[in-house]
């Protein structure tokens, strides 16, 4: 009977340490998405801004944009069209999900984009979806894709 209630105490301390673990886990993951969410609209606060210096950073050597027009930009040709851009009014997300994969992140949304139009006197809107993907590099969370899914106007 003994064997059995060291078994029995054996299990509940197991038990509550595997429990402990999901828990501390689930704090930590919960974090992260937080910080991932937050980085990725610092990245497009950071196109508005025309920080370079930012975007050098947490976008990564091997950066691929895939715009809903089918146009591809390396890291260098986007950060180039940012520079010689007449602006972006805003840039603010909606309905944004990160999903986790160890170093890897997955964040889907809608962006809807204000582009200042000096023509028009004005700016311009427009919506879009998108996929991004992150990746942890050097203690680094930075941009290797981003895909525009599909896109439209407002009036």
């Amino acid at each position: 009977m003994r064997k059995l209630n060291w078994v029995a105490a054996f299990i509940m301390v197991i038990t509550t340490h595997i429990q402990s673990v999901a828990q501390e886990r689930s704090l930590q993951d919960s974090a992260l998405i937080n910080f991932i969410d937050d980085l990725n609209q610092r990245i497009d606060r950071a196109v508005v801004a025309k920080d370079l210096k930012f975007l050098q950073k947490h976008y990564g050597s091997d950066f691929i944009f895939t715009h809903s027009t089918g146009l591809v930009d390396s890291k260098q040709s986007w950060i180039e069209s940012i520079r010689k851009s007449k602006g972006f009014a805003s840039r603010e997300h909606d309905s944004t999900i990160v999903e986790l994969h160890k170093d890897i992140a997955i964040v889907t949304g809608k962006l809807t984009v204000g582009r200042v139009q000096p023509a028009q006197d004005g700016t311009t809107k427009y919506s879009l979806k998108f996929v991004r993907v992150y990746v942890l590099r050097k203690k680094t969370w930075q941009m290797i894709s981003h895909r525009t899914t599909s896109e439209w106007h407002h009036d």
